[in-house]
């Protein structure tokens, strides 16, 4: 049988299967032939324009003293360099130059960028010229932001003192936030570690803190209210379709913005399953940074039945560092071999239950430890068996090797395909 189907490795590149002729197929989540869309400067320029929810951004910017640009790192697939070629010289016709405008990356809690690797991300001819900031979560000059409900965000000085400021990031099924991006460019973007890691240990757990969902969801609601509190006067998102390409970005105020681009979002990326399948084929594709490449379970594990299986396809571009991997036997040490009971208990009183290791450590791992007990195989390139093993995988070389593995296990199963599974909203009436 020929190589009928694929799984994304990256934006132009697929990796081809085939599947044993007594399997069924119920779902192969493609959206068919690449249609012609306007570049990333055009799109961009558009929703300068014509935003939604506020007066187009050179109207807005009349007075302006200070702007602060908030740019999200490598771990998402915003084209931050397309846009500021857009973006930096609109402002510069519209009375804004380089001298007033610095640029954050809201690194959240992540690792900070190498120099390389902030050229890379904003384009070397705009980091030789405009400020570029790094965010410090740990920073000892944070500006405490006081919220409604009493609590105090303490966000980076650069972002405080702008009296304008603007936020481009991706809009992106996110596992307990519903969608990435938005809020999310300023909570927990340019936040402090501490309100970081309360917020995400509180309400990680929280069983409407799914991907697809915002209404009613704690995770993203709590975000929302605190970016309302610091402020974004304006908000970029790009939307993207199932195999990675910016379709489409909508700009305007933070909440009318990232509604219009979460509406557009179920109706690219959302998929009906009317009922479980036996066995699930993703790629984790656009995760491909180190431990990032967890986020690409959620949609399998809606979708599959318990007593199914996944292949999952990890195309890493950035291997997952072996204090992640190093974490998981941590974990069980600690907990006396109930992992789950221990993450549970210590996320239920909105703490980390591996209060040395990063916050995205505790997240990612969550997402392993807490997920359906279906067996999971895992192909990447970068983890040896030996680390797919440690975090709870079986381990296959190849997804070919791993569908003969399956396709012998699983007689006459309903498969569902997922070439991009990181941007797939599964819709379930279970």
């Amino acid at each position: 049988m020929g190589k009928n189907y694929y799984l994304y490795s990256s934006r132009n590149r697929k990796a081809y299967f085939s599947l044993p002729p007594h399997w069924s197929l119920s779902h192969f989540i493609e959206n068919g032939e690449d249609v012609s869309v306007p570049s990333i400067g055009q799109m961009a320029q558009k929703a300068l324009e014509a935003p939604l929810g506020t007066p187009p951004l050179k109207d807005i910017v009349s007075g302006a003293k200070k702007v602060v640009i908030l740019v999200d790192d490598w771990t998402r697939p915003t084209p931050v360099a397309d846009i500021l070629q857009a973006l930096l010289p609109y402002l510069v016709r519209n009375g804004l130059p380089r001298e007033k405008v610095s640029i954050v990356i809201a690194l959240g809690t992540h690792v900070r960028l190498t120099p390389e690797e902030v050229v890379a991300r904003v384009g070397s001819s705009v980091a030789s010229v405009y400020r570029i900031i790094q965010h410090d979560a740990w920073g000892h000059n944070l500006v405490p932001i006081p919220l409604p409900d009493g609590r105090v965000v303490r966000i980076n000085p650069e972002v405080a003192k702008a009296d304008l400021k603007i936020g481009m990031s991706s809009i992106l099924p996110h596992p307990m936030a519903g969608f990435g991006g938005g809020p999310k460019i300023v909570i927990p973007g340019v936040s402090n570690f501490e309100f970081v890691r309360d917020h995400h240990m509180r309400h990680t757990i929280h069983p409407r803190s799914v991907a697809g969902l915002t209404e009613g969801n704690p995770f993203h609601e709590s975000c929302l209210r605190a970016a309302q509190a610091v402020g974004l006067d304006f908000s970029l998102n790009c939307l993207y379709s199932q195999h990675g390409e910016v379709v489409s970005i909508i700009g305007g105020s933070l909440e009318a913005a990232f509604a219009g681009a979460v509406e557009a979002c179920h109706k690219t990326l959302g998929v009906r399953f009317e009922e479980k399948v036996d066995v699930t084929i993703t790629s984790t594709y656009p995760h491909t940074h180190g431990h990032q490449f967890c986020k690409g379970l959620n949609a399998p594990d809606r979708v599959t039945k318990e007593s199914g299986a996944i292949l999952m396809f990890a195309p890493l571009v950035k291997p997952v560092s072996s204090e992640f991997v190093d974490s998981f036997d941590q974990l069980k040490e600690r907990s006396r071999n109930d992992p789950a009971g221990y993450v549970k208990e210590a996320m239920g009183q909105g703490k980390l239950f591996l209060a040395d290791k990063p916050v995205e450590f505790n997240m990612a791992m969550s997402s392993v430890i807490l997920r359906p007990k279906i067996r999971t195989i895992l192909v990447s390139q970068m983890t040896p068996e030996e680390e797919a093993r440690t975090m709870g995988f079986e381990y296959a070389p190849s997804v070919e090797e791993g569908v003969r593995l399956l396709g012998s296990e699983y007689p006459n199963a309903r498969v569902a395909i997922f070439p991009s599974g990181g941007l797939i909203i599964p819709m379930t009436p279970v």
